[in-house]
């Protein structure tokens, strides 16, 4: 779900009925979208790999949906992931 999982609270969110959460749902895959819209709309060398996943893991993005956004595999999204957490 994304962005979303993080902005809801999720005891509200256990608690609300089938149609809601597929509306949430719906609501946290377009987000998604336009999270990667904004960052394909930045030239090529504004942001690095490395820099756009280190923006996605920050707003709580899963690796399978950073991969999704930034068009790059699971493998190497992850190997972005590795690097940045050896930084800290």
């Amino acid at each position: 779900m994304g962005l979303l999982s993080y902005i809801i609270n999720l005891t509200t969110y256990t608690n609300m009925g089938k149609d809601t959460k597929e509306l949430i749902q719906q609501l946290g895959q377009k987000m998604d979208l336009i999270a990667a819209l904004l960052l394909r709309l930045l030239p090529p060398k504004e942001l690095s790999l490395k820099e756009q996943v280190r923006l996605l893991n920050d707003l709580k993005i899963r690796p399978v949906e950073m991969s999704k956004i930034t068009g790059r595999s699971q493998g190497h999204v992850g190997k972005e992931l590795v690097a940045i957490r050896k930084e800290k």
